[in-house]
């Protein structure tokens, strides 16, 4: 496990044990809803949601008359991935007199490590939402700069050299982000780009460092006070680590950006600066009062718990890596069966019209008693072309109407267009054979039954990779306007659907059987409709 990422920091807010308790619990019990394995309710010391994908374990210590650590709390949240990466959050704060005697009314300490899976999968530091509010609420400094969720603006000369002070603070523990303000002259779009990187900067390195923005006139006053080599230029990023001291500190130490690596990616600022200082603070070293304060903790955790929670979700991890390595194999093997199964019916096809052919050239008549649907051409060049030639020789038994048709032409212009439109014309005489098996043979069951039992050269692939008679719940519960259609003049919703590929955008199938008709009818043919993966 890596720690890659630690926070530290004094507040001299008595409530900061109470309000980091609060806001931890909060976002845990968020996280855990917004992947739909809630945490359950109640106030347990370890709650863990379904198929332990997240543990969230909390410990306290709330002693009024102990003089030493009155208030103490740890709290471990676990998030398992079906990745099979694993992310753990440890927030660790307390207050007391130890607190008071090191100078703080209370400590905060927050570490996030991680196990991966994959080790050539890189896994990225940032701080976990809930830092921003609580360096919001409470006040939070360490080693005599302040930690706050904002940047710090300094104007002109007499900013530089406010600024320059803060730099060059031997007592400074934390980095020090200085942006390099641009000049009366930049753009509106230059300008844009800079507050967005300030922004996602700040947002990045929240408990990691503080970020200042000193405007263009200060810049030449901050030169002169730290020396040549230690300057920021004009909407350029520095970071000044810790320990300056320009007269025997190399300028190569702190890094500078220039404006032009973020200049059309201003997020790319803040994940330099996160990449840059983030390794360094898992050396950090907690005050000593924490010792005291674990103590007081240990004494209110049964024996051998966190090893538990540990091993737990450990095994939990392993066994979704299995299960993601398991399914992945059986995806492979149902796309090449899928694949297979239209090879069959292409050669099934060729087959219908040589045996045409052969039948003309001897003067056999062979259209005797066949339908429109028997007579279809055997391909279409496009989505646009599959939904024409459904309207001309499927309607029969299939109902296509021109507004169920939705953003063909965008489909058709895409590398794979004459594919896509390909595989969906045979899609569409899947449904109209199916349609005729109900409407005219008697055949009582859904398509996909027709499709696995009727061994009809025509039928679909009936696995999950390339059908689906209903969508998830999740997916009706976020979305289920967009899948409600007009439907033989009324709205419904059709959750039945077939999928011409897994690729970007590649249309998908909406249908439904209506009794009144007696025919399938497509309420939607069209790109990939929002889900959970999209």
């Amino acid at each position: 496990m890596a720690t890659l990422y630690r926070s530290i920091w004094a507040s001299d807010d008595p409530d900061a044990v109470d309000v980091a308790d609060r806001s931890v619990v909060a976002w845990a019990e968020g996280v855990a809803v917004r992947h739909h394995r809630p945490l359950p309710s109640g106030t347990a010391r370890t709650r863990a949601s379904e198929q332990h994908r997240f543990v969230l374990r909390r410990d306290v210590h709330d002693d009024p008359d102990d003089t030493k650590i009155d208030k103490a709390v740890r709290l471990v949240f676990v998030e398992s991935h079906r990745d099979g990466n694993r992310w753990t959050t440890t927030v660790r704060a307390w207050s007391g007199g130890s607190a008071v005697g090191e100078g703080a009314k209370a400590w905060v300490w927050i570490d996030v490590e991680a196990d991966a899976r994959d080790v050539t999968e890189p896994l990225f530091a940032k701080p976990p939402a809930f830092v921003a509010d609580l360096l919001t609420t409470t006040a939070a400094a360490h080693g005599g700069v302040s930690l706050l969720p904002r940047a710090v603006r300094y104007r002109g000369d007499d900013g530089a050299e406010d600024l320059a002070g803060v730099l060059t603070l031997a007592e400074r523990e934390l980095p020090v982000v200085v942006f390099g303000g641009l000049g009366p002259d930049a753009g509106e779009d230059a300008v844009r780009v800079f507050d967005a990187a300030v922004q996602r900067t700040t947002r990045d390195v929240a408990g990691l460092a503080t970020v200042a923005v000193l405007d263009a006139a200060g810049l030449d006053t901050l030169g002169a006070a730290l020396g040549e080599g230690f300057e920021v230029h004009r909407g350029a990023m520095r970071l000044y680590l810790p320990a300056l001291d320009p007269a025997a500190d190399a300028p190569t130490r702190h890094l500078e950006i220039r404006a032009e690596r973020f200049r059309d990616r201003p997020a790319l600022a803040g994940r330099i600066a996160v990449n840059q200082l983030a390794p360094p603070s898992s050396l950090r070293r907690a005050p000593d009062s924490w010792d005291r304060a674990a103590r007081r903790l240990d004494e209110v955790t049964p024996g051998g718990m966190v090893e538990k929670v540990a091993r737990e979700s450990a095994r939990v991890t392993d066994l979704e890596s299995e299960l993601v390595a398991e399914r992945r194999v059986a995806e492979e093997v149902l796309e090449e069966f899928g694949d297979l199964q239209h090879e069959v019916t292409d050669l099934r096809d060729r087959l219908a019209v040589a045996t045409a052919e052969l039948a003309r050239l001897r003067g056999e008549r062979t259209e005797e008693g066949l339908e429109d649907i028997d007579l279809a051409p055997p391909h279409a060049r496009d989505c646009s072309d599959a939904a024409a030639l459904a309207r001309k020789h499927l309607a029969t038994y299939l109902e296509l109407p021109t507004e169920a048709g939705v953003d063909l032409e965008l489909l058709d212009r895409q590398a794979a267009g004459p594919a896509w439109g390909e595989q969906a014309w045979r899609a569409l005489r899947a449904l109209a054979y199916y349609s005729r098996a109900r409407s005219r043979d008697g055949y009582d069951g859904d398509f996909f039954g027709w499709c696995w039992n009727s061994r009809h050269p025509m039928a679909w692939p009936a696995n999950p990779r390339k059908l689906a008679m209903r969508e998830s719940k999740t997916v009706m519960e976020r979305w289920p306007e967009s899948r409600t259609f007009t439907v033989d003049g009324g709205e419904q919703a059709v959750q039945s659907h077939i999928k011409i590929s897994s690729a970007g955008m590649a249309p998908r199938i909406y249908f439904t059987w209506v009794e009144r008709t007696a025919k399938v009818h497509v309420a939607y043919f069209g790109r990939h409709l929002r889900n959970t993966r999209s």
